[in-house]
């Protein structure tokens, strides 16, 4: 298999880019593009009735430059722009304005607009992954995961925290996975006999010495290498076994309020891929957890009944 991603490829999640993310580059737009982008930006849903013609008009532009903008930004034409725009208006909610990723809340915001303010923020999240999601690819880190001897799970960071949640979904119905949440205890230790070895990265920026480290020794080891990134071009990315791309509008810098965006969407990715694999045996694991749950209820109620600090009713 080529590891690595081709034009086509690259090509292809560039055009599923979100165009208000497209719109965010500003320094490769000219004057006239801007002053379109910028009414865009204002009055989304307003644009969605205008023709060619009146969108040129309310900017005073012309038809040519509107086509022109649509062109630059991937798409054949105006009409086929007023259709991925209107794909996205489900990501405006409150006053019609997409929630900003990396700084969400402003410092006179109450508690309510805050509460509101993240509902909408993991909505955006959640309809940005969805639109842009590679079921091939997803469905080939299932077989990958399931028909695995050994899996080694990396993270760091908030990345870790969502590698952790999986890799106790798949330790509960019985897959080989091992994580640990300590640094420096991440090491890849070859299990005996291992044949079929995958290791999962999962990194919203896709660089740095541990990621860069972490694929240099799933590589010597000729594992399989599943990686979950919020960027298409990163190196380590593509040289990945399979490449899942989620579209996190999050920059690379540490004044940001924290990792919402992409933790929202590498948890909704990687749940997809944990209910594809518990189907795979659905009868079994059913049977099994209810077991364990009869269980636990059994040491919970024998714990209850020998506590010293049981009350007498």
């Amino acid at each position: 298999m080529n590891i690595f991603l081709t034009c086509d490829r690259i090509r292809k999640i560039e055009e599923n880019m979100l165009l208000l993310d497209k719109f965010k580059n500003r320094d490769q737009f000219s004057s006239l593009d801007l002053a379109i982008i910028d009414y865009v930006l204002e009055h989304p849903k307003e644009v969605m009735d205008l023709t060619v013609g009146e969108l040129a008009k309310v900017t005073y532009t012309s038809p040519s430059s509107v086509v022109r903008l649509c062109k630059k930004l991937g798409m054949k034409g105006y009409a086929d722009f007023r259709i991925k725009l209107a794909t996205e208006i489900n990501t405006f909610l409150i006053n019609e304005e997409r929630i900003e990723v990396d700084m969400p809340i402003t410092p006179d915001v109450s508690i309510d607009e805050v509460a509101k303010t993240f509902l909408n923020l993991h909505y955006q999240a959640l309809v940005n992954t969805f639109s842009n999601l590679n079921f091939d690819e997803i469905n080939e880190a299932v077989e990958l995961l399931y028909n695995a001897d050994c899996i080694e799970i990396r993270g760091k960071g908030p990345s870790l925290v969502v590698g952790l949640d999986f890799a106790w979904k798949l330790g509960k119905i019985g897959l080989p996975v091992r994580s640990s949440p300590l640094e420096g205890f991440d090491t890849f230790l070859r299990v005996k006999n291992a044949k079929n070895s995958v290791g999962v990265i999962i990194s919203n920026y896709g660089k740095g010495t541990y990621v860069n480290d972490w694929m240099h020794v799933f590589r010597v080891n000729n594992t399989k290498v599943i990686m979950i990134c919020s960027n298409p071009n990163s190196k380590i990315f593509q040289q990945a076994d399979v490449k899942i791309s989620v579209n996190s509008g999050e920059k690379d810098r540490a004044s940001k309020l924290g990792s919402f965006d992409s933790r929202t969407s590498m948890l909704y990715v990687l749940d997809i891929i944990y209910s594809m694999i518990y189907k795979k045996d659905y009868n079994l694991n059913v049977k099994s957890q209810y077991e364990h749950g009869k269980e636990i209820y059994k040491l919970e109620k024998f714990s209850n009944e020998i506590s010293p600090f049981k009350k007498e009713l």
